[in-house]
């Protein structure tokens, strides 16, 4: 929502302060928020009011396929970044592959870039991607911009963008030490093995990791203890491994399909014993 230069505040019955949903007045000074106030305390000034919509802080989304230029009829930037306005989103972050070409060297990320030009309706950030025998391309694509790259330790599922053995991750690591730069890492159905991997370079390295969609409850403990020892580790999990179990899924249902596949309910349970501060 773009506010006219007259409008100096933002009127809803439901703003979303904390934990909580009130009505509230947020007043605006040089396009950022200046102030937080009822009703009663406002004066002064034209008042957009919105009646009951919520108004609330935007949400970053930080792994989004856009996948243009290539395959736009999967996703494209006009769609993807419309959706998320829609949806109360108004950052995203797109991952590295999917497009093609995919965004591993300088010159493809300004293809990126020049496709998403004009078709962008929320702020876009952008992943770079490590595969085999691209560590020069990482440093030079940190300094035109992107946000960190993203690498995965099985078939990613599209053959434009390999997997890396533990013999790039080492090459990887040696070239973002230093740089402040996040490398994310998708385990596979080994989750643990390859957790284990990651965690013995981040603390070798100490390059900032980040596993990404984390199916198993297994690594947890390992996760936490490496975080202990001073690796500069996070994870995420996605809301289906914690609220769908396999045994509840019927045979064929493909709209439940995800990479790693849904776990058992033993792994919730599991689960809940710890966390590791995503």
């Amino acid at each position: 929502m773009e506010l006219g230069s007259t409008v100096v505040a933002v009127r809803s019955e439901r703003v979303l302060l904390g934990d909580q949903v009130r009505p509230a007045v947020i007043v605006i000074k040089d396009g950022k928020i200046h102030q937080i106030l009822s009703d009663s305390d406002f004066s002064g000034g034209e008042v957009l009011d919105v009646g009951d919509s919520v108004v609330m802080p935007g949400i970053v989304d930080c792994h989004v396929h856009v996948n243009e230029p290539g395959r736009v009829s999967w996703e494209g930037f006009w769609t993807a970044t419309r959706a998320a306005a829609a949806g109360g989103v108004t950052t995203i972050v797109d991952m590295p592959l999917n497009s093609i070409p995919p965004t591993t060297t300088v010159g493809n990320f300004q293809e990126k870039l020049h496709e998403a030009k004009g078709k962008c309706f929320v702020d876009t950030a952008f992943w770079g991607g490590v595969i085999p025998d691209n560590q020069l391309e990482l440093r030079p694509m940190i300094q035109a911009g992107v946000a960190g790259f993203k690498c995965f330790l099985i078939h990613s599922g599209v053959e434009e963008f390999p997997h890396v053995t533990e013999r790039d991750l080492h090459t990887a690591m040696a070239q973002l030490q230093g740089t402040g730069s996040v490398l994310l890492s998708r385990p596979d159905v080994m989750e643990m093995e390859a957790i284990r991997t990651v965690t013995k370079l981040c603390l070798q390295y100490q390059v900032r990791c980040h596993i990404v969609h984390l199916s198993s409850a297994d690594p947890l403990e390992l996760i936490q203890e490496a975080r202990r020892a001073g690796a500069p580790l996070t994870v995420e999990t996605t809301h289906h491994y914690l609220s769908l179990c396999a045994e509840d899924i019927p045979a064929g249902a493909t709209q439940f399909k995800c990479c790693p596949p849904i776990r058992g309910s033993a792994n919730q349970v599991n689960g809940r014993g710890g966390s590791a501060d995503g």
